[in-house]
């Protein structure tokens, strides 16, 4: 178990030691406010998985509500299912309303997609409204309260009791989606989507992941919701429900699935005591009335403590970061780096480029360009500010689509495909604009660029257990990685703490992590110092040792010179020169396109 999972065991022991005791020092009427505060607190947690963890806002979680409430009453009503196996099956049907769904419209971002999810929600209320199947207006009703082995939980101590293992059970199973594979892809995903993508992370497909499971916490509050209201109508698929499920999540703090839980019974606390509140500061406020103290007291959360609750508890415990010790200097050693078996032989050709053109409009950036790569040998692409270069990677990683041309990977054609797919192909890069995932720290963001080479999904992250081993084994060779670029010591940190130098070394070692067998770099020595140039420089020669290709954009047209194999100079976006570096060196047109006169 990690030392995050360890430091949280006293956190869930103190959780379900206030569970068990609530009912029984707090009066019945707040022990039925707690009933509400765990049912909507189940919604709340798959809420803050998906707009937490896959910065996706939906305003349609109420849609899911009243899926699972709809399933669920018409199952133990008309049918006489038994409760559980009716749970189950309703739980099931929001998680199918949300894949059918989310397959449309998870390629939406942004506030398209909460406008999108409010449409949802209106579409349910309406259909349930004029469906008489469904009870149009009235709803359905009649449905009873549990019961299990002779005993009715038809007080609120025991319908609290009933619930909280299932909150626990739900919480437990959010953090520890959180804290494993599927998390953290997420996590890097919300720093920068091309990073993430570039490492092998299938981002459409592990936010459609993230928001079915989100639809099953919505679908499993609504079952509980209509087995202690005993009664579910359109309401239940109302805005108002869904912007109270989004409050609980973010005044909770979307920064932490606990907080959806503690967000739940602030957010019902709260609304209840302005209930009884309000009207005696406002003897004639009546109905929403009483409602204003309640906006005015979250508007003031949102705007001091984005972060919600989560937020303040992190300021009070932060630590202070220890001064950094002294650099790990990488011990001095020429031999061949990362070979991996099954690697192309040196000389292999694997990147094949050709006529690569792209038009930004009436612009053309990169016009008819053409190179190949081989296996063991480094590449330089050099040439003026806006010739191309990183236009070209752009492309050949699969960040644009060109306008032309083709890009063939280990002989297959990759142009116009994902990131994620460049990355399938045993390749990967870096960014002129450096891409930390600044919410990790800087294990983590090596872990992330293990994501190919882990199995871990939704299920096995979930359980935990069946995937402990498989992360031992990714932070010890995170570890490794780190260590040969010289960031043992500063591997705790957080990413964004690092100088800038550091962070583009965390950037090469994340990319080796992929295991790739082509390497693309973009300005790799910008902001290292002159002793950090050479040690990679000399890591550079071990990775070609090692039968790696590195293709790498560089100003340092010297450094590149002396490094390279080879030397490809594009100018205006066309490839002026390609050949051995003194070839290139005394050019005609590649003095030109430095110097700006004839040669």
């Amino acid at each position: 178990m990690t030392g995050a999972r360890r430091g949280e065991l006293p956190a869930f022991a103190a959780l379900a030691l206030l569970l068990a005791v609530f009912p029984l020092v707090a009066p019945d009427s707040v022990v039925n406010v707690g009933v509400y505060a765990l049912t909507y607190g189940l919604a709340a947690i798959g809420l803050t998985l998906l707009m937490g963890l896959a910065g996706q806002v939906s305003l349609g979680q109420a849609a899911f509500f009243a899926v699972g409430g709809y399933g669920q009453a018409l199952l133990v009503t008309r049918y006489e299912v038994p409760m559980v196996v009716a749970a189950g099956a309703s739980v099931g049907l929001a998680m199918l309303v949300a894949l059918l769904v989310g397959l449309p419209l998870l390629r939406l971002r942004g506030h398209y997609l909460a406008l999108a999810t409010l449409g949802l929600g209106i579409i349910v209320t309406v259909a349930a409204t004029e469906s008489s199947y469904l009870g149009a207006t009235s709803g359905l009703y009649g449905v009873g309260k549990p019961a299990f082995g002779g005993r009715r939980y038809d007080s609120p101590a025991e319908y609290f009791w009933l619930l909280a293992p299932v909150v626990f059970v739900a919480l437990l199973v959010a953090r520890n989606v959180v804290a494993g594979r599927v998390g953290r892809a997420l996590g890097a995903v919300n720093d920068s989507e091309v990073a993430a993508e570039c490492l092998g992370v299938n981002t459409f497909r592990l936010r459609l992941q993230v928001f079915v499971l989100s639809a099953g916490y919505a679908g499993l509050a609504g079952v509980a919701y209509v087995h202690w209201i005993g009664v579910v109508n359109p309401n239940a698929a109302n805005f108002p429900l869904s912007v109270e499920f989004l409050l609980m999540s973010v005044l909770g703090g979307l920064g932490s699935v606990w907080g959806a839980v503690v967000g739940a019974f602030a957010v019902e606390l709260l609304d209840e005591g302005l209930r009884y509140g309000i009207p005696l500061v406002i003897p004639d406020a009546v109905g929403e009335v009483q409602l204003i103290g309640f906006g005015v007291v979250l508007t003031a959360v949102i705007l001091f403590i984005p972060g919600g609750l989560h937020q303040i508890v992190k300021r009070m415990s932060r630590r202070p970061t220890p001064p950094t010790e002294d650099p790990t200097v990488p011990a001095e050693d020429d031999s061949p780096l990362l070979p991996r078996t099954g690697r192309p032989e040196p000389g292999t050709v694997l990147l094949e480029v050709r006529d690569l053109t792209r038009h930004f409009g009436g612009v053309t950036a990169v016009d008819g360009v053409s190179f190949d790569v081989a296996a063991g040998e480094i590449l330089a692409l050099i040439g003026p500010n806006g010739a191309g270069k990183t236009t070209c990677f752009n492309m050949i990683s699969g960040v644009l689509a060109p306008s032309a041309g083709s890009v063939r990977l280990g002989g297959e054609r990759i142009d116009g495909r994902k990131p994620h797919v460049f990355a399938r192909h045993r390749a990967t890069r870096t960014f002129q604009n450096l891409q930390i995932f600044r919410s990790a720290t800087v294990r983590g963001n090596v872990a992330v660029g293990r994501h190919l080479r882990s199995r871990a999904g939704m299920l096995r992250g979930a359980l935990v257990l069946p995937a402990r081993g498989e992360e031992r084994r990714l932070h010890e060779r995170a570890d490794d990685l780190l260590a040969l670029v010289g960031l043992t010591a500063e591997a705790d940190r957080p990413a964004a703490d690092l100088p800038f130098g550091r962070q583009r070394l965390l950037e090469i070692a994340r990319a080796l992590a992929v295991e790739p067998d082509l390497l693309l770099l973009d300005e790799p020595m910008a902001g290292l110092s002159g002793g950090e140039r050479r040690e990679l420089v000399r890591l550079l020669r071990r990775l070609r040792a090692g039968g790696m290709a590195v293709v790498l954009v560089e100003h340092d047209v010297e450094a590149v010179l002396a490094l390279a194999d080879r030397v490809a100079v594009l100018d205006d976006g066309r490839l002026i020169a390609l050949g051995k570096p003194d070839e290139v060196r005394t050019d005609p047109a590649v003095v030109t396109a430095y110097l700006g006169v004839d040669a």
